[in-house]
């Protein structure tokens, strides 16, 4: 669900920041059109999990696939109901195991169609990428290249918990079940509005789950 808002459409700024708040706990035969934009490259595939609590599965099978979903809708910037400022977004997601042809992100970015990773987001968010071993913290500014700094978190297939907050001053903070990973980020930090986006890029067979997705205007 998310409520309504208000927006100065010139600037991407929002005039009042009512509280937006928005879940989805990724239950049922398919996933909500109405609230979900889903872009897909090649096979890949976008599907309800049939499995307990498998929640809602991105997956690739070959070269050159991608799969993203969002409720950014087509960069339509009414539709990006989150702030950059005093926000806090929590999923509950589990990586499929990496090598050197995947990247799977979970993030808020205004690059709603595509990759939150790709040059020009404005990106708070968590990915592991190309076999690194490890969850990266990805933020950009849209000025340039996002930014993916590494932790020390390493990259397994189990469930994990990730909550991302975004401070009065912008910095970001990220924790993986409670345990902070990474230092505070203070600098290539957003500056417009964003929405929600998973992403998985791959040129084999990899699943990307989310069972739970959680963010807020505080």
């Amino acid at each position: 669900m998310v409520f309504p808002s208000v927006y100065d459409m010139t600037n991407e700024s929002m005039t009042t920041v009512r509280k937006q708040h928005f879940w989805d706990y990724f239950s049922g035969k398919q996933l909500d059109p109405r609230r979900w934009k889903t872009t897909l490259v090649g096979s890949a595939t976008i599907s309800m999990a049939d499995e307990v609590n498998g929640g809602v599965k991105l997956s690739t099978t070959g070269a050159s696939q991608k799969a993203t979903m969002s409720t950014g809708g087509d960069g339509n910037p009414a539709s990006r109901q989150f702030y950059y400022q005093n926000c806090t977004f929590i999923a509950s997601f589990r990586f499929d195991a990496t090598q050197a042809s995947t990247i799977q992100a979970i993030a808020l970015s205004n690059c709603t169609i595509g990759s939150p990773r790709d040059s020009g987001c404005n990106t708070a968010g968590i990915s592991d990428s190309v076999n690194g071993g490890v969850i990266y913290v990805d933020h950009g500014d849209g000025s340039g290249a996002v930014i993916n700094t590494a932790t020390t978190k390493a990259t397994d297939t189990s469930f994990h918990t990730v909550k991302i907050s975004l401070d009065s001053s912008s910095h970001i903070t990220t924790t993986i079940d409670g345990d902070a990973i990474g230092s505070t980020i203070t600098s290539d930090v957003p500056t417009h509005r964003m929405a929600p986006n998973i992403h998985l890029d791959s040129g084999v067979t990899k699943n990307l789950h989310v069972n739970y997705l959680e963010v807020f205007n505080t």
